[in-house]
């Protein structure tokens, strides 16, 4: 099946792309989507996205716009054509 994940700031940089077609097996968790997705960048990506194994605080995780807890992406399965949003957080003065 085929999945999206949507990609902004430096993901995107990373990628050059906004979004990114992931084919994956079915009953997938968020979690190992992302694992695919990482490995299809390499270690510049995964340093970005990720820390001690776990995805930085400073990101939001989305499926089909619905917020993920990150206590809940080694849970959520994806279905097929569902976009996986990697949203980091911006702050402003």
């Amino acid at each position: 099946m085929e999945i999206s994940v949507q990609c902004f700031g430096q993901i995107r940089t990373i990628t050059k792309e906004r979004y990114v077609i992931l084919s994956v097996q079915d009953k997938i968790t968020i979690t190992k989507a992302l694992d695919i997705f990482v490995s299809k960048y390499g270690p510049e990506l995964e340093k970005l996205l990720y820390t001690d194994g776990r995805i930085r605080e400073f990101y939001f995780i989305q499926l089909d716009k619905d917020n993920i807890k990150k206590d809940d992406l080694d849970t959520t399965i994806v279905k097929a054509d569902q976009v996986i949003s990697i949203i980091p957080f911006i702050s402003g003065g």
